[in-house]
């Protein structure tokens, strides 16, 4: 299959680039060159979409990662556009091109916990797409307006556009490293992040699955996680300590499990958390 990967010179991007190469026909669409020579690469801006058709035409496939990754580090109205501006050239090019399949890395900040200023808590856990979106944030409500895109594109092409919604992604190098230690230290400061984690690989894994499966609706949105919340606490006990206000915790959630539940990735996908937080440590 060819694929397109934008943002694939990026922390996330790069693992996946090298993880799709393994079994497809890459090219890498980004402003900066990619972490390898042998990876093709094409610069380009989605903010400015002349020539964007040229660049688009001929693959099977688009893998859409590009954009800001969190609202922190650049003003409101500049994450927005560049993440929701982006997202629509890119799809639009993608409709006038015939392009069947994009994937959409999109994120659990839909939810509207991780960046709000308003003191949210889950109605019910674990989480899963059932659970209302409300973001108060540019970057959630950037995402938010991807997936309305993806879903409009949806309705008037011959496209299937699946989103995946992936929490705080880890990669297993030392500066990363170095900051989830921290985090697990210092674990009830990041409660709003619901303790959610995935390893990177997972989201490669993720996004293989979904460049070839065959949901029953061609628009889909799903969480993906890992299996486990990051801090190694007791989720029940974390759940009546920092959430007393959510009283609705379903069946069989216990443990350290993870407050997103992956279930309708598994169902439409196939998809499994396979990593763990001792893949990031491995020596710990």
């Amino acid at each position: 299959m060819k694929i397109l990967l934008t943002g694939g010179s990026g922390l996330v991007g790069r693992f996946v680039a090298d993880e799709l190469m393994t079994s497809h026909a890459v090219t890498n669409l980004d402003i900066k060159p990619p972490h390898r020579a042998e990876i093709p690469w094409q610069r380009f801006d989605l903010l400015m979409p002349d020539g964007l058709d040229e660049v688009v035409r001929g693959f099977d496939a688009v893998v859409h990662l590009a954009g800001i990754p969190h609202p922190l580090d650049h003003p409101a109205e500049v994450v927005y556009r560049i993440n929701a501006l982006g997202t629509y050239h890119l799809l639009e090019s993608c409709v006038r091109c015939d392009v069947r399949r994009f994937v959409f890395l999109s994120s659990e900040s839909t939810l509207g916990f991780a960046f709000s200023t308003v003191r949210q808590w889950p109605l019910f856990v674990p989480i899963d797409e059932s659970h209302p979106l409300r973001p108060q944030d540019p970057y959630g409500l950037s995402k938010v307006t991807g997936e309305l895109l993806c879903r409009g594109v949806v309705a008037r092409s011959s496209m299937t556009a699946i989103c995946l919604r992936p929490p705080w992604i880890w990669v297993p190098e030392e500066r990363e490293k170095a900051m989830y230690r921290s985090l697990i230290r210092d674990y009830p400061r990041w409660s709003k992040n619901l303790w959610a984690y995935i390893h990177v690989r997972d989201v490669a894994q993720a996004i293989q699955l979904a460049l070839t499966a065959e949901p029953p609706e061609r628009f889909a949105a799903c969480f993906i996680s890992a299996a486990e919340n990051w801090t190694g606490e007791d989720s029940v006990g974390l759940l009546k300590r920092f959430y007393p206000e959510t009283a609705d915790v379903r069946r069989g959630f216990g443990g350290a499990d993870s407050f997103l539940s992956h279930r309708l990735a598994e169902d439409i996908l196939g998809y499994h958390p396979r990593f763990t937080r001792k893949d990031i440590f491995p020596d710990e």
